[in-house]
């Protein structure tokens, strides 16, 4: 459930909890020690522990992914009719998220034992489709039509059989495949947003080839785009941050007009224009009062080029503004989550 930046439409990528029920609890417990090498598993044989987590979980998500407000009655200027509105496009949420504690606390993926005493694996899967979890019927046959028409009709995302000599490895697979759908599910209505916004270039296949590039370079595990920055936040497993700044060379050409208007003919403008170094916008909000020609050292950085894109990645004691460190790491929640027994609800009591 960990992977590179494999889809650009995505612009926040970070690993979540998986879910596993079923009523044998000793296969629970084989299965979430295998699933857990990479991934952090939650066990439940209780249907019922196993929705109040879900519940749990799914505050969490609703107060992150609310990031459209009311803004206006009217929306009035140029293209506006009779009836439009305005909305606020709350895309500080980007950051809240990267800052939260409890960002991998939400379940993506919920692996699911069709035969249970109490009930079905597609009655549960039917209580819980309004959460917008992605689901694995583990089935005890190869084919049954039941389950095929739950999977035609969208009540569960992907089926397996006990009986598979593959189904661990197919697990595996399904459970990354899913949660990436699972996040651009969540993400979809900022993602088109942004599009809108005019402040979202995550589509660029240059874009797509430097994020693989810079994996290679420095192995994030989790990835935030924070437009107003222009950049994506990265994590590695142990929370190690690094910030790739991105511009392109047209505007590291305009900021170099900057830089002479201020400092005159200089080192640095000659840098920007040529594509040796890239700038942060010196008009941003750093969140203080120091004019940044003040600081144009502090500012300036050298950078990378992958066509006509410019990047530097960027360690926090050199940004312009304070990324707070952020607990746990995946590492250790990784770590905590395999501790936990079956059936544990924590704060989902």
């Amino acid at each position: 459930m960990i992977g590179p930046y494999y889809y650009p439409e995505i612009p926040v990528y970070h690993p979540c909890t998986a879910l596993l029920l079923d009523d044998d609890e000793d296969f629970l417990a084989s299965l979430k020690a295998v699933l857990g090498q990479e991934a952090a598993i939650l066990g439940y044989s209780s249907p019922t522990c196993a929705l109040k987590c879900l519940t749990h979980a799914q505050e969490i998500v609703d107060a992150t992914f609310d990031i459209f407000a009311h803004y206006g009655s009217r929306a009035e200027g140029a293209g506006a009719e009779a009836g439009d509105h305005l909305l606020l496009l709350k895309s500080s949420r980007l950051r809240q998220l990267a800052m939260s504690g409890s960002r991998f606390e939400m379940i993506s993926v919920v692996i699911v034992d069709q035969v249970m005493p109490s009930k079905s694996g597609l009655e549960f899967c039917a209580e819980i489709k309004n959460l917008g979890v992605k689901t694995i019927l583990l089935t005890g046959q190869m084919s049954d039509e039941a389950t095929i028409a739950a999977f035609n009709n969208g009540l569960i995302d992907r089926f397996v059989s006990k009986n598979d000599p593959a189904a661990l490895t197919k697990i595996k697979s399904m459970m990354g495949e899913l949660h990436k759908e699972y996040m651009a599910d969540k993400l979809e209505p900022l993602t088109k947003a942004l599009q809108v916004s005019g402040n979202h270039s995550l589509g660029r296949y240059d874009t797509v080839e430097l994020m693989r590039e810079i994996h290679g370079t420095f192995d994030y595990t989790e990835y935030y785009y924070l437009p107003n920055s222009r950049g994506f936040l990265l994590r590695d497993r142990d929370g190690t941050e690094r910030f790739c700044l991105l511009g392109n060379l047209r505007e590291q050409a305009e900021l170099s007009e900057v830089v002479e208007d201020i400092l005159g003919h200089c080192q640095q403008s000659i840098g920007l224009r040529e594509g040796k170094l890239i700038a942060w916008d010196f008009f941003d909000d750093f969140g203080d009062s120091e004019p940044w020609h003040t600081r144009v050292a502090d500012l300036i950085f050298p950078c990378n080029q992958t066509g006509d894109l410019v990047w530097s990645l960027i360690p926090p004691e050199n940004l312009p503004f304070q990324t707070a460190h952020v607990d746990p790491c995946w590492r250790s929640y990784h770590a905590h989550v395999q501790t936990k027994p079956i059936n544990w609800l924590g704060s989902a009591a």
